[in-house]
Formats: structure tokens, C-alpha cells, sequence
């Protein structure tokens, strides 16, 4: 998979679900939380972002709609976690977008694998 592939699929991924990553990152972790997305987001529109900075943000993406952040009981997540109906269709909504984002970010860890061994391999 290219550099220019896995952007193109990150930008798709928060395109196409653009309304429904906006709720389920407010309702999991406020308004703090989807302003850091919304930075992650004009990020992504830059002319050449740093691909360390975007997998930074996208495992933080992973993270909080995968519950990893909530599971602190004095965290704000958990109190906003809390808030959320178990049987809300918003539930399975986060749950798709978790297996979607998690995917990118397995592929992002496998990119920058990559690229580090092909790097030290040019060094040597």
C-alpha cells in the first residue's frame, strides 16, 4: 500500500462518515474531544501532512470510540460513556466506526513499519 493510498483511504473514511464521527466523538468525550477531530480533520487537508502526527491522532480516534479511555473512572470519557443509552442506535453506529478506524490504523502501523525498515536498510 502507497503513502497516497492510505491518505486517500483516511480522508474517505472521515468523509463518508463525517456527521456520525462528529457525534459519536462528542458524545464519548465532549467538546474537547470534537475539537481535536475537527483538528485531526483540517490536518488531513494539508498539503503534506506527517504521517507520525495523523497515526498519533487516528490510534486516539481508535481509543476513544473503542472505549480504551473510558475504562479510568476519573476520566471526563467515562462520565460522558456513562450518558450514553446501552440500547441507542448510536451504540452500534460507534461500533462500526471503531472496526473502520481500527483498520486504518492497523494499516497506518504497517505503512510506517515498512517504511522504517526500508529506511534503515537504505542507511546501512
Amino acid at each position: 500500500m502507497t503513502r497516497k493510498h492510505l491518505l486517500a483511504l483516511l480522508k474517505s473514511f472521515i468523509a463518508q462518515y463525517d456527521l456520525d464521527l462528529q457525534n459519536a466523538v462528542y458524545l464519548l468525550g465532549g467538546r474537547a474531544s470534537l475539537m481535536r477531530l475537527q483538528r485531526f480533520r483540517e490536518t488531513l487537508s494539508a498539503i503534506k501532512p506527517k504521517y507520525q502526527h495523523l497515526c498519533r491522532e487516528l490510534h486516539w480516534l481508535c481509543d476513544l470510540l473503542s472505549l480504551n479511555m473510558a475504562g479510568d473512572i476519573s476520566s471526563d470519557e467515562s462520565g460522558y460513556f456513562a450518558l450514553i443509552d446501552p440500547v441507542d442506535d448510536v451504540v452500534w453506529t460507534i461500533c462500526v466506526l471503531t472496526d473502520i478506524a481500527q483498520g486504518l490504523s492497523d494499516d497506518f502501523d504497517e505503512f510506517l513499519e515498512t517504511s522504517e525498515i526500508v529506511l534503515s536498510e537504505v542507511a546501512a
